[in-house]
């Protein structure tokens, strides 16, 4: 039969040749595990793209498409924890059957991953360019963010753009917790409660900053000092 356009475009053949056949799996799990993993090197290679495409936004002054790029970097981050969910309908026994299967590999190796840990931090330098051409300082964006409202939201997109990234590492602990346990050394030879630390690591440090500056320029409930009225 003749392969419709809609094979020949998605590649569907290539595609569903990728995964281990049930005569070669370690046990009937693997396909599920490796699918699985497949399907999230998919959305991180969406989302190291778009990550390009915001920094190239920025470096042209174009703040608003530079938002609408990392929305879609934000979209993908909050997908994927289900995504890895479905991971744990393997049992730990099976777990470790497909682990031995994998060799020295590990989720650690994960090009995809790697890559968004190297690029989220570069996101910051055409940031603060656009930020330095106002005069301004983060927290004097906090409080006028109606006269730059546009800055202000990218700023508020890379924020959440590192919350995403630190939600989903997180949410990842999680599935090393339930399937390998964190009382024991991953893949690696490191002990798994390393991920841990990992998952503290942040991205924009001086846009957290900013928010506790904010706070602390309110003053205490002991001591309040209202900011003035940027609004109008």
């Amino acid at each position: 039969m003749a392969k419709t356009d809609y094979e020949k475009y998605i590649r569907t053949d290539e595609l569903l040749d990728l995964q281990v056949t049930d005569e070669k799996a370690s046990c009937e799990e693997e396909m599920t595990f490796q699918v699985i993993h497949q399907i999230s090197e998919l959305h991180f290679k969406l989302i190291i793209q778009y990550i390009h495409q915001a920094d190239s936004h920025m470096r042209a002054g174009e703040s608003e498409r530079a938002v609408e790029k990392l929305n879609r970097v934000n979209m993908h981050l909050e997908h994927l924890p289900p995504v890895f969910d479905m991971v744990k309908v393997i049992s730990p026994r099976d777990y470790h059957t497909i682990r031995l299967a994998l060799g020295r590999g590990s989720g650690q190796d994960s090009p995809g991953f790697n890559e968004i840990l190297r690029l989220g931090p570069t996101l910051w330098e055409p940031f603060e360019s656009l930020l330095n051409e106002t005069g301004l300082s983060l927290l004097e964006l906090h409080e006028k963010k109606a006269e730059h409202f546009a800055l202000f939201q990218l700023m508020q997109t890379l924020t959440r753009f590192d919350e995403c990234f630190q939600s989903f590492r997180h949410q990842h602990i999680q599935l090393v917790r339930r399937m390998i346990g964190l009382n024991t050394k991953s893949l690696k030879g490191v002990p798994a409660q390393m991920l841990e630390r990992g998952a503290k690591f942040e991205f924009y440090p001086k846009l957290w900053q900013a928010v506790s500056d904010l706070t602390d320029a309110t003053g205490t409930s002991y001591d309040p000092k209202p900011l003035p009225d940027r609004e109008k």
